[in-house]
């Protein structure tokens, strides 16, 4: 019985702390850190499933690889071409999602190549942005705005000199 109110407590605590955005920022830092340094260490051995695959990355370390498909799919309609395009990938979505442990942190884009004259090639450009689940811009910005229309409150009115005066005055 005892045991069960202690899991009981955790998940109340643990599910208390996670409504918190702060925290969830945290996470989300957190995460971005280790998914910045598992992609280093992966694109440093030459060995790696990550070189095999021949993914690279950027400066954000945004995760892209180009993929084509053979010759003998392009009389293929355009659902069944995307089909074999995910059956490619499964291999590479098995590494990232399971092997590097970064299942539900990434979001896959897939682009189709376009030739000179328009016309759609069997070249598809993949890339994998980690997802932030609190980080957002709109985080950001509202955060900022809100301190700084309370530090301008604090500096052009002295409210808090009035709230410590009118405290003390009722002692």
């Amino acid at each position: 019985m005892k045991k069960t109110k202690t899991n009981i407590r955790k998940k109340i605590r643990a599910s208390f702390w996670g409504k918190i955005p702060l925290v969830g920022v945290i996470k989300d830092i957190q995460n971005y850190r280790s998914w910045i340094k598992t992609i280093q260490t992966e694109a440093e051995n030459p060995h790696s499933k990550f070189n095999k695959f021949g993914l690279d990355f950027n400066f954000f370390y945004v995760l892209y690889v180009p993929v084509s498909l053979p010759q003998e799919d392009a009389v293929l309609p355009e659902n069944i071409k995307r089909l074999r395009l995910m059956e490619v990938l499964a291999p590479l979505h098995q590494y990232l999602d399971n092997d590097l442990g970064f299942a539900g942190s990434i979001v896959p884009e897939f682009n189709q190549f376009y030739d000179e004259e328009n016309n759609p090639t069997l070249t598809y450009g993949i890339i994998y942005r980690f997802a932030f689940d609190t980080l957002s811009l709109k985080w950001f910005l509202t955060r900022t705005l809100f301190t700084g229309f309370a530090i301008f409150a604090l500096v052009k009115w002295p409210i808090l000199d009035w709230v410590f005066n009118t405290i003390k005055g009722l002692f």
